[in-house]
């Protein structure tokens, strides 16, 4: 398969220099990286604002710098594969994270992950996450070579429930999720997304 809404450059298992970009097509500004030490402030600002990460229970204890350096360094470490965290980046500032949050591989041998998006306040309502969000999906099958991506949030999040009920369209499923207090789940299959309009 060959993407026409983005192009990438992946080397995740580079010795000494592992990274990977995902640049938007239909949004030319818009990239997704791995994370720098120079994220560093930019990440804590944005996993402290409660505007941003509201009750998200993932991202407790990052709240020091010493906590995100930490963080950068577990983003950066693709082998095993167990996630591909991103920045979010647009007209070269970081405006947010998404990516593929953790990777397993089922008794079966197929790989599956979780995906997700968070932006910062000002650049919503742009169009951003749902580009991003589908360039993460996208990646996550035709890179990476999943079978089934999934993506949670909780009740209180009505953007990211409007915009995959909504805009992507997918079925959500009420669940209880006990260690990150997610109340939604959709479940992306990869036939289904291949066949769909947001994987053109």
């Amino acid at each position: 398969m060959t993407s026409t809404f983005y192009t990438h450059e992946s080397n995740l298992f580079h010795p000494t220099n592992q990274h990977f970009q995902i640049h938007s097509t239909t949004t030319p500004d818009l990239v997704l990286r791995n994370a720098t030490p120079a994220d560093n402030p930019i990440l804590l600002r944005l996993l402290t604002d409660v505007k941003n990460v509201g009750l998200d229970e993932s991202v407790a204890g990052l709240d020091t710098p010493e906590a995100i350096s930490d963080l950068i360094k577990k983003w950066n470490t693709f082998e095993p594969l167990e996630r591909v965290n991103a920045v979010i980046v647009y007209q070269g500032t970081v405006i947010g994270t998404g990516g593929i949050g953790w990777i397993s591989t089922t008794w079966q041998g197929k790989r599956i992950g979780n995906v997700g998006v968070m932006i910062d306040t000002p650049y919503r309502g742009k169009g951003l996450a749902y580009e991003a969000l589908r360039m993460s999906i996208d990646y996550a099958f035709r890179v990476l070579d999943m079978e089934l991506v999934d993506c949670s949030t909780r009740d209180e999040n009505k953007e990211f429930r409007g915009l995959m009920d909504r805009k992507f369209g997918f079925a959500a499923e009420r669940i209880k999720d006990l260690k990150f207090g997610n109340d939604w789940t959709w479940t992306i299959e990869r036939k289904a997304w291949e066949e769909c309009s947001h994987s053109k």
